[in-house]
């Protein structure tokens, strides 16, 4: 089962997002879109290009495509900017035919980043009703269209700065009635899970019994528990085990699964695919964790 298992563009940059989409082939045509590239004039128009080339499947997250001027996309910002980069991703999304657009929770404030760190909090504190907001919004405007919410962390370690971070808020958001998917960022929990103390793998237990009907990918890179590190996931990593664990419930409901890793190489990203691939692999009897 290797038709779900996706390798991110954050994993290999070589130059522009084409040349990195032309590494990632050489591996699985499986290619999820995002950002940390630089801006390319016609884009769409080259996506389109080597889409059919390849014969590649596509998907598109959060930061993409990469806009002129940078600035930190806030899910949890209804104003102008968001919405219109939004519509401009969403472009992409039909015109690739990818089935939906997943995006980050949100921050309480707006911010600068630098090293992938928020810095300089200025404006009002939005909460989880303008991220509700612009759910609605989406449904409106791309009915045809599924939306994926990734569950954040405490980027610096700090509490006050990202939406979706704990367990409960998760569970809340799924809760809501607004009939959203969610993108499990198993990295992404595990840091939350250290820094609000709550156990991890009973977290990772509610999400998958309670919603795996509903979680339409997960993002898999290993961390110390301390920052998003990104690390790549070996048989050795809790995220395999997790992934091993739950195979099943993903198979059931085509759950599509990203690697995430950054800075790796052709070998290592191939060894790491060939790695979730052996975790998907169906059991009759296996460990639990």
């Amino acid at each position: 089962m290797d038709d779900n298992i996706f390798i991110s563009t954050q994993c290999i940059k070589r130059g522009g997002i084409i040349e990195s989409i032309e590494a990632i082939s050489e591996i699985t045509p499986n290619i999820e879109l995002t950002g940390g590239n630089l801006y390319e004039e016609n884009l769409l128009d080259k996506l389109r290009q080597i889409k059919g080339k390849k014969q590649l499947n596509l998907l598109i997250h959060g930061y993409f495509p990469p806009p002129k001027n940078d600035f930190v996309l806030n899910f949890a910002c209804t104003g102008n900017k968001t919405r219109d980069f939004i519509r401009e991703t969403m472009a992409f999304v039909r015109a690739l035919d990818i089935e939906y657009y997943s995006v980050h929770g949100g921050f309480k404030r707006d911010f600068d980043v630098k090293d992938e760190i928020l810095i300089n909090p200025s404006g009002p504190q939005y909460t989880m009703q303008r991220v509700y907001e612009n759910i609605e919004w989406f449904k409106r405007e791309f009915p045809e269209k599924i939306l994926v919410i990734e569950n954040l962390y405490p980027n610096n370690n700090d509490p006050e700065n990202s939406l979706l971070t704990h367990i409960d808020e998760i569970t809340e958001l799924m809760d809501s009635g607004n009939h959203v998917y969610l993108l499990l960022d198993l990295g992404h929990l595990k840091i939350s899970s250290r820094l609000f103390r709550f156990n991890y793998l009973d977290a990772v237990n509610t999400l998958f019994e309670r919603f795996g009907n509903r979680i339409r990918e997960v993002h898999l890179s290993e961390n110390t528990g301390n920052n998003d590190d990104h690390f790549i996931v070996h048989t050795d990593s809790v995220q395999y085990m997790i992934i091993r664990k739950y195979a099943r419930i993903i198979a059931e409901n085509k759950i599509n699964i990203a690697v995430e890793s950054r800075n790796s190489s052709i070998d290592e990203l191939t060894r790491c695919y060939n790695v979730i691939k052996d975790a998907l692999t169906p059991r009759e009897n296996d460990f639990i964790i």
